[in-house]
């Protein structure tokens, strides 16, 4: 097991003294986003070519989010952060992004983010700094990204807090499913129409969802040898509670 400094001081020293390539803070940043939300993430060019300033393109709540990412190795001067933030969301604005993400692995108190989330108006702004960059990579769920991305081990304690997360949702999935085999139990059941010549000396079965009242009932498929009826037809089935045809597959 590597040795760690605690309290989450590694993951902040190895983010802050980031010795990576720019893509390689892409392409974090761009899992981060995935974890956190964020839906269509879709990043330009990690390995070089121009973007215009878009880093990465998602989405949330309907809005389309530019993503700019900057990782320098080691502190800079608040102004040189501040520049390039500016930088940035001009770009945004230009190429008429609705709103901006900005990663900097830096440290920004909270006057200075007030700043920033001014500075990018009307666009609202999400700022992924230092410290939040930090503790979402110190989560159980991120430990993985934290591994490849920084090459921080879980240490006994996070492990036993992955394990608890993970033994928490397959619980609540448990409850989830024992929920619908209850509400399911008392469900109707009814065979399928089948109007078409073959050989079948197989029976199946599934759950249907009736497309016109919602009603969830259980279609089943009996053996049969030989049925003789009009060629070309479907295999159908009768909604028990309004009588509503539909097809079987």
């Amino acid at each position: 097991m590597t040795s760690k400094r605690p309290g989450g001081r590694e993951t902040w020293h190895r983010l802050l003294e980031w010795d990576r390539e720019q893509a390689d803070a892409e392409r974090l940043a761009a899992r981060l986003l995935a974890t956190s939300g964020y839906v269509g993430v879709d990043p330009a060019h990690p390995l070089g070519g121009p973007d215009g300033g878009r880093d990465i393109v998602c989405k949330s709540n309907d809005i389309e989010w530019i993503v700019c990412v900057y990782f320098p190795r080691g502190a800079k001067e608040y102004t040189e952060v501040r520049g390039k933030f500016l930088s940035d969301v001009e770009k945004a604005k230009a190429s008429k992004g609705e709103g901006v993400i900005f990663f900097a692995n830096q440290e920004l108190r909270l006057s200075e983010r007030a700043e920033f989330e001014s500075l990018a108006k009307p666009l609202p702004c999400d700022l992924y700094h230092l410290e939040k960059i930090a503790l979402a990579l110190d989560t159980p769920r991120n430990y993985g990204l934290r591994l490849e991305f920084l090459s921080i081990e879980m240490t006994k304690e996070e492990q036993i807090s992955f394990f608890n997360e993970r033994d928490q949702m397959l619980g609540e999935v448990y409850e989830y499913v024992k929920k619908e085999n209850n509400r399911h139990s008392g469900m109707q059941t009814v065979f399928v129409q089948q109007h078409f010549d073959y050989l079948n000396p197989l029976s199946d079965s599934k759950l249907i969802e009736c497309r016109n009242c919602g009603e969830v009932f259980r279609a089943e498929r009996t053996p049969m040898w030989m049925h003789s009826c009009v060629l070309g037809e479907l295999e159908t089935v009768t909604c028990p509670s309004c009588g509503k045809v539909q097809a079987f597959r």
